[in-house]
């Protein structure tokens, strides 16, 4: 057979295209960095910004710092810090100063957690009452601790399913799928395990009744250094019991000394009566924590209801019983609709009146220093 030969001009045009194709590859190589030079620095920076932040340290140290001190920026004019002792070492308080002639002050006690929590009717005495005179002093009382959570009896819980040796296929699987983590499950597992580990590390905190007993304590004593001293005690149920045994010591030597000369309030010392503040309809007091309220017949006390309902009028009939079976001297009795939560700063509202005449009645007088110089 004849071999055909291509022809020259042919030969020629393929040596010229394969040249073109081949030059840009040398280019390349030529012009690609030489290993250990600018490439390696380059790729260390590229992993550098890749690499995640380190996590910021938190802002605040629990939920509790974080709020008195966004509530401390609110009302700076307000804002005392108690000195308490280890380990919580100080709380927050808010006082307003009387701005018209001084007749006293209202010591409010609320129990929360946190004190942005207090309930717009008490914010409403705390900012209009030094208006006409009394100056308002707003201390947070903490939460009596939860109940334990009962253990469920063995004979309730559920049987545990036996092994189906049909499947076994099925049974790897599920295992398999059980050891691998739910990537949406585990982000909302995080907070939790965060939370008790904050608990674990948080050293622990004294019985629910000196945590009472101390912040009691520092508020008379910083209102006492502040030249404050003809005080109405305003309480809400689920702290009552515990403050009223603060205060009996002093309530009763009050009692057996003699009258101020001003002012209606049968005590002579510095707390001249007290105002129950029924906020919470769902809690009551059984008749033992009725009659620690109760304990000082002398003492000037008014019992607020907010909100005219069967359970109210209950609970009023049998907070009044108490206290005619304890034969209370000066007690008076008030259910009031619930104040209206839009203005906190409303002077005239019905609320403000009626808890500022009981103060002017039963309260208002000179000034009774706790520690009076000799």
């Amino acid at each position: 057979m004849r071999r055909t030969e291509f022809p020259l001009f042919l030969r020629l045009r393929w040596s010229l295209i394969l040249a073109l194709l081949v030059a840009p590859a040398w280019a390349q190589d030529e012009n690609a960095p030489a290993p250990g030079t600018e490439g390696d620095g380059e790729t260390a920076e590229t992993a550098a910004e890749a690499a995640p932040p380190e996590p910021e340290p938190p802002q605040y140290a629990s939920r509790r710092d974080r709020d008195q001190t966004l509530l401390a920026e609110r009302f700076p004019d307000d804002t005392q810090w108690l000195s308490l002792p280890e380990p919580e070492n100080e709380t927050l308080a808010l006082f307003r100063p009387a701005a018209a002639e001084p007749k006293g002050a209202l010591l409010m006690f609320y129990s929360a957690e946190n004190p942005p929590h207090w309930p717009a009717p008490l914010a409403n005495l705390r900012q209009a009452l030094p208006r006409h005179g009394w100056a308002t002093f707003a201390v947070t009382l903490p939460l009596p601790p939860k109940a334990p959570v009962p253990e469920r009896p063995e004979d309730t819980l559920p049987k545990t399913p036996a092994p189906d040796t049909e499947t076994p296929d099925e049974e790897e699987a599920t295992g398999d799928e059980a050891g691998e983590p739910d990537e949406e499950n585990a982000p909302a597992a995080e907070p939790a395990a965060n939370e008790e580990a904050e608990e674990d590390l948080a050293p622990p905190l004294p019985d629910h009744e000196t945590r009472i007993a101390q912040r009691v304590n520092a508020a008379l004593n910083w209102l006492d250094a502040n030249g404050q001293g003809n005080l109405v005690v305003l309480v809400d149920p689920i702290s009552a019991p515990e403050v009223m045994a603060v205060l009996r010591p002093q309530l009763e030597a009050g009692a057996q000394g003699e009258p101020p000369s001003t002012g209606e309030s049968p005590l002579s010392g510095p707390i001249r009566a007290l105002i129950l503040v029924n906020q919470h309809g769902a809690i009551t007091l059984d008749q033992a924590e009725l009659e620690t309220l109760f304990a000082v017949p002398a003492l000037p006390l008014l019992d607020v209801f907010l909100g005219p309902d069967a359970r109210t009028r209950e609970q009023q009939r049998r907070h009044r019983d108490s206290a005619r079976r304890l034969r209370l001297e000066h007690y008076q009795t008030l259910v009031i609709g619930r104040p209206d939560a839009q203005d906190p700063e409303d002077e005239r509202s019905f609320w403000v009146r009626r808890i500022q005449g009981f103060m002017h009645r039963q309260a208002e007088g000179r000034e009774v220093r706790l520690n009076p110089t000799r």
